[in-house]
């Protein structure tokens, strides 16, 4: 499953790549970039690329990990955690504000995860784990504010997401998913 999800995400850069090449009158540019979002339960770092459709709005592609470490988080089981790789796609609306500009956005992040969990099963205190493996989808809603980099074609961003994890296909026990809230951090560069 991992090898298909892998062939997947790469075609899915290349075709990000095909139409950041296409560009418009009004296209403001494609960005590379680096974010690290960071969420209750853990950390993804990722490598962006954002395409100008017009001077207003823009396609977000993004490939990375996702680290987690549910603590108590869950109510499924005592302990879960776990990393994987994945994508976003993504669709912004800018906003000039001042010198920088606020980004309003719809993302859905798809996310190929091995998590270990451990659970209590009785009551004289023996512990049951095990590992599932898990393709989560996680639409989100995010909203931020970039700021431009003197002398440079670069921006940097603050982001605030708020959406819902959703396990698509689980092969293992269950484990948890819900609603999530997320910052990230974000440098972006043009090309």
């Amino acid at each position: 499953m991992k090898v298909k999800i892998a062939f997947l995400l790469s075609l899915f850069m290349c075709i990000a790549i095909s139409i950041s090449a296409q560009k418009t009158p009004l296209n403001e540019g494609t960005y590379l970039g680096v974010s690290v979002q960071a969420y209750p339960a853990g950390i993804i770092p990722t490598v962006n690329l954002e395409t100008y459709l017009n001077e207003k709005s823009s396609l977000l592609f993004r490939l990375g990990g996702n680290f987690t470490d549910r603590q108590d988080f869950s109510d499924e089981n005592l302990t879960e955690e776990g990393e994987g790789f994945g994508g976003s796609i993504g669709f912004r609306k800018h906003f000039p504000l001042k010198t920088g500009k606020i980004v309003a956005g719809l993302i859905t992040d798809l996310w190929s995860l091995e998590i270990d969990w451990t659970d209590d099963i009785g009551p004289n205190g023996s512990i049951l784990s095990g590992t599932t493996d898990i393709l989560v989808l996680q639409p989100y809603l995010e909203g931020g504010y970039f700021l431009p980099i003197k002398n440079s074609s670069s921006q940097i961003g603050l982001t605030l997401g708020f959406g819902r994890e959703i396990n698509i296909v689980t092969d293992g026990d269950e484990v948890a998913q819900g609603f999530i809230a997320s910052i990230a951090l974000q440098f972006m560069f043009g090309l």
